[in-house]
């Protein structure tokens, strides 16, 4: 095993909160759900990403400031579900700051507006801080680091977790139009789920 890979593996683990014992045994060891990032969403509420077992999960982080990258993510997220049909519906799209610094529910709940997000398909949540930010950011694999004015240099990373919470697939495709390979992937997923 890699060194690095040992160590976000080492930090991932030590990251973890004790889940009840039955819980905990129901879930892979890779399972992103083991995870203890508390977040609040739009609407005020607090889940943690264990609420949302049960059913596959896009999730990406973003901030809403953004002005670059992030829109396109956005839009991206949109196309991709519209490509996968029916199936689709099948989805929770899961979208996390990278901001908690400055990112709201109220400025949250007003980038679903704007961009036009069915608040039954999408989420958009923020960790509590820094740290739970960066825990996920870590176990997703997303890069990040805060620039001077406000602006988040991040890797644009879409991932995909079945029911349990392992990863199935991923994409870093930063455009509008989906990544034909991952809406292959989605499809395959989708059809097991």
């Amino acid at each position: 095993m890699k060194r690095r890979t040992f160590l976000q593996c080492a930090a991932l683990a030590a990251a973890v909160a004790p889940l009840s014992g039955l819980h905990a045994a129901a879930l892979p060891g890779d399972s992103l759900y083991r995870l203890n990032t508390a977040l609040v969403d739009t609407q005020n509420q607090r889940f943690t990403l264990a609420d949302l077992a049960g059913k596959p999960l896009l999730v990406t982080m973003f901030y809403g400031d953004c002005n670059t990258a992030c829109p396109i993510v956005i839009e991206n997220l949109k196309q991709t579900v519209t490509a996968l049909g029916a199936s689709g519906k099948k989805l929770t799209v899961l979208m996390v700051s990278l901001d908690p610094f400055h990112d709201t529910p109220g400025s949250l709940s007003q980038l679903m507006t704007t961009h036009k997000l069915d608040p039954r398909q999408f989420r958009i949540a923020v960790a509590k801080d820094e740290s739970q930010t960066r825990m996920l950011a870590s176990a997703l694999n997303i890069k990040y680091r805060v620039l001077g004015g406000g602006e988040i240099n991040h890797t644009t990373r879409i991932t995909l977790l079945d029911g349990a919470g392992s990863v199935l697939a991923s994409s870093s495709k930063l455009d509008v139009t989906p990544d034909p390979a991952f809406v292959k992937q989605l499809l395959a997923a989708l059809k097991t789920a």
